[in-house]
């Protein structure tokens, strides 16, 4: 897997599939991507982030995330097909939610908010959905570059 900006993979040995679909001009960058595992089988995930130069996700723009994600959130645990799943607090937000059971590719799916706007580094923010076994998946799909 690699980073905008960096020349060498962050995990050695990890290849990652990945596509980005941006509208010129946009704030933000839809990102899917495909995790092989040594099994033969391939995660999946498709997040959200700010786009490269995008103007960062303001406190004020946090809080309202925050609220809107919890209130979505809640309405989907009352179906009874959702369990909470909230991520290690590692950032000012760190939201989630699980798929109560397996997906029809033996995997749990998360979806989550993570959002930083109190540390020194600049502001961050990713939400998405991804599959999050490692022992789990689909054939790959995706065509590798």
């Amino acid at each position: 897997m690699t980073a905008p900006g960096v020349p060498f993979p962050l995990t050695s040995g990890y290849q990652e599939a990945e596509w980005r679909w941006e509208v010129p001009g946009s704030r933000f960058v839809v990102v899917e991507g495909e995790h092989p595992s040594d099994r033969g089988k391939s995660k999946r995930s498709c997040e959200i982030k700010l786009a490269e130069k995008a103007e960062p996700i303001s406190t004020d723009e946090e809080k309202l995330l925050r609220a809107t994600f919890l209130v979505e959130r809640d309405k989907l645990l009352v179906t009874g097909g959702y369990e909470y799943w909230n991520p290690d607090p590692l950032f000012s937000t760190n939201l989630g939610i699980r798929l109560a059971r397996k997906n029809p590719h033996g995997c749990r799916v998360v979806s989550f908010l993570d959002i930083d706007t109190r540390s020194d580094s600049q502001p961050f923010f990713m939400t998405g959905s991804a599959e999050q076994d490692t022992i789990c998946g689909a054939a790959p799909r995706l065509a590798r570059p």
